[in-house]
């Protein structure tokens, strides 16, 4: 297919729209990179799947009008993403055999200290049911923390051009910036705060206050102790290009408190990592939460019963999701609030659930799974059945289900048909279901 100025258009929204969804920030604006899986890539053979998929679904579909608008747009891109995110979802609960539903889950006695997911691609098979972790200390950054003068207070710094040199991981970075006339204390190091943000070096920084008085916090986006070097980074302007005394004035090397390890045991041995969050045995990745202090945690695996029951519960949670978040991704996109007419946009995708659900409604509840009237479920807690198979077909049916969803989402917008193909041809049509079919598979490809 030709690429057109519609499809770039299409692309730069796609890859605009959820491009800002791979990193967020923290409490303390640091950015944090999610972390990936085995379920965010995908192989050759899958993509050729797809293409193949995308060919035959074209042969035989017939030409439609479509006049979308911008939130209609908007609903069919989330609803592909959607879809695909859900599959991730009912993927990530597969066992090791891949039999869907039959992932493990790990528990923590002590969730304020430590919680814990069940990662075994890694493993070699022969993982412990429990281990007893011991944190005796908490990974940390390196933070500079300036001398506290008085906020409201004119700076001293004579009105001119200023810079400072800022050091780490062996890339030397110039910061320019102005002191202009009556220019106070606080607005100087929140000018500062923003410039280094604005930066993205490798460091944050942000403005601290203890009564009148205000210091600049400078803090290493990196955790642990340096490989190499003494420290993460280094502030000088002994050498810069523009006049220099900032970081005296404002004691940006007064007050330094080092980097260090997280330091604890595994059953009485010993480790020590340079994040808060590790991997234990190949197959428990913990992550230890520093505000809540140190002490001891027992990690292991719930039984089969109880892990099939928390697989249900987090497939009931991300379907409904899936059926009720779309709508409200595709307005908060356009900046409004969904309406009675916006609601006609998910009318087509919950009358074809319904159907697709009552296709397995008995065999749902048996596992304590409610279909409701909207197409949306609730899942109580029940006595479960050791054979899971008929929910391990739910979960198939469901997946080729959600692949037709994300292969054509515009099916599911009000659309005019034009024409049908000649049935007895065999050659592939030049018909084409929809621009958005040919999109990207998902979003980490």
């Amino acid at each position: 297919m030709a690429v057109s100025f519609t499809t770039l258009q299409i692309y730069d929204q796609y890859l605009t729209t959820y491009r800002s969804r791979d990193n967020k920030y923290n409490g303390s604006n640091r950015k944090v990179n999610k972390r990936s899986s085995r379920y965010d890539t995908h192989d050759q053979s899958e993509l050729q799947n797809v293409y193949s998929a995308i060919q035959w679904k074209n042969r035989f579909a017939p030409l439609y009008l479509n006049e979308p608008s911008p939130k209609s747009i908007a609903f069919a891109v989330h609803l592909k993403e959607s879809a695909q995110n859900l599959k991730q979802t009912i993927t990530s609960l597969s066992g090791d055999d891949n039999d869907l539903f039959a992932m493990k889950t790990a528990y923590s006695d002590n969730e304020n200290l430590a919680t814990v997911e069940y990662m075994p691609e890694k493993s070699d098979g022969n993982v412990p049911s429990s281990f007893t972790l011991e944190v005796e200390s908490f990974a940390s950054p390196q933070v500079n923390t300036g001398k506290f003068i008085e906020a409201d207070q004119a700076t001293a710094l004579k009105p001119d051009s200023y810079s400072f040199d800022i050091l780490t991981n062996k890339l030397h970075y110039e910061l320019q910036f102005n002191v202009n006339e009556g220019e106070t204390n606080s607005e100087l190091q929140k000018k500062l705060a923003r410039l280094i943000n604005n930066s993205d070096i490798g460091v944050s920084a942000k403005v601290i206050e203890d009564g009148e008085l205000s210091a600049l916090e400078i803090t290493s986006d990196a955790y642990g102790l340096p490989f190499q070097n003494e420290r993460h980074f280094t502030i000088n302007d002994d050498k810069t290009s523009y006049h220099n005394g900032v970081v005296d004035y404002l004691g940006l090397n007064d007050t330094v408190k080092e980097a260090s390890n997280a330091i604890y045991s595994i059953n009485g041995n010993e480790e020590s990592s340079y994040y808060n969050s590790f991997d234990v045995l190949d197959a428990y990745h913990v992550t230890l939460h520093p505000e809540n202090g140190t002490g001891t945690a027992n990690v292991g695996l719930f039984a089969d019963a109880e892990s099939l029951s928390y697989n249900i519960e987090t497939f009931v949670d991300g379907y409904n999701h899936f059926l009720t978040g779309v709508l409200a991704d595709a307005t908060a996109e356009e900046n409004t609030t969904p309406n009675d007419d916006d609601l006609s946009l998910t009318r087509l995708l919950s009358k074809d659930m319904t159907k697709f659900l009552d296709l397995h409604k008995t065999n749902l509840e048996k596992y304590g799974i409610t279909v409701n009237d909207d197409a949306s479920l609730e899942y109580e807690k029940t006595d479960l059945f050791a054979d899971s198979g008929a929910l391990q077909g739910f979960g198939n049916q469901m997946m080729r289900k959600l692949t037709s969803i994300s292969l054509d989402p515009m099916e599911y917008i009000d659309r005019r048909i034009c024409a049908y193909p000649n049935p007895f041809t065999n050659y592939i049509n030049p018909y084409m279901t929809s621009i958005y079919t040919g999109m990207l598979f998902n979003a980490y490809t």
